[in-house]
């Protein structure tokens, strides 16, 4: 059962001078945002802010409150509910420029509900995990964060979905993969949202330019080449969503559609906030 007691949902209120203006719940915060190089289109609502997050020349930060918020609280995102928690690292438990990906990924599970295993790495606070299991897909979940991995299983609870069929993984991404490989395990969908920088669960360090293609080969041995669908999303310099398509396209052996854009959020005001690269692949035999 969904839990009682929501504080509302997110909106991106207003962004600019290198920062973004949000409303979480019943909360208004300030982040920063190295992309929002123009002036904002609201200044006056700025000063109502709640809280800002500080980041520091150490890769942390700190929060700094005129009303101090709960430790935790739950909103919805549309048929999902999700646990908010204001991290030291500046993170919500959401990146809600994945908002249109998480209803796609509900439409393409539905469309082969009950057949196989969708793989969702890097995989955070679950949401896309969620949606393909609300669309009627078993899934694995993996993410080297024990604390994230939990995260997700609270929001599965909270969403009504505790019952459906899931694996939560606690480990590195490449030493999973090539274990699955061993196993001849196959799965018929891929998630996945790399980081620039990261490390594994014993420690094992992910960098992007370097382990995105080794990923993607090991993917394609999961799938003989011919996945169903596939949703890769970066925000990283220099991987444009046409170098994610160029990246899919030279692996997967199959017919199919590729969409590829930029990832955005809709700013209450109206303007688009940029906030990634998308793309995605589904087989002929779905309909996106």
């Amino acid at each position: 059962m969904k839990r009682n007691g929501f504080s509302g949902t997110y909106e991106l209120l207003d962004s600019g001078h290198f920062k973004k203006l949000e409303r979480i719940g019943a909360y208004t915060i300030v982040r920063p945002s190295p992309v929002s190089a123009w002036p904002p289109t609201k200044p006056a609502l700025w000063k109502d802010a709640d809280g800002e997050y500080h980041r520091n020349d150490k890769g942390g930060g700190n929060w700094k409150w005129n009303l101090r918020p709960e430790e935790e609280f739950f909103i919805e995102v549309g048929p999902l509910t999700v646990k908010i928690r204001f991290t030291p690292f500046g993170h919500l438990g959401l990146f809600p420029e994945q908002m249109e990906n998480w209803n796609r990924i509900r439409l393409l599970s539905s469309q082969l509900s009950g057949q196989g295993e969708v793989l969702n790495l890097f995989a955070y606070s679950g949401l896309s995990t969620l949606s393909a299991l609300s669309g009627g897909m078993s899934a694995c979940h993996l993410d080297a964060s024990k604390g994230m991995v939990d995260w997700a299983r609270e929001n599965a609870e909270a969403s009504g979905l505790a019952d459906k069929k899931v694996r939560w993984m606690v480990e590195d991404v490449i030493k999973f993969l090539g274990r699955e490989i061993r196993r001849k395990k196959r799965y018929l969908g891929f998630i996945l949202d790399p980081p620039t920088f990261g490390r594994g669960a014993s420690g094992e360090v992910f960098k992007i330019e370097r382990d995105l293609p080794e990923m993607m080969d090991l993917l394609m041995q999961l799938c003989d080449g011919k996945p169903e669908f596939v949703v890769l999303t970066c925000h990283s310099t220099g991987f444009s969503p046409l170098a994610l398509r160029r990246i899919l396209e030279g692996r997967i052996r199959i017919e199919g559609s590729y969409l590829t854009e930029e990832l955005s959020i809709r700013e209450t005001a109206g303007r688009s906030y940029p906030a990634g690269s998308n793309c995605i692949f589904h087989s002929k035999r779905l309909e996106l």
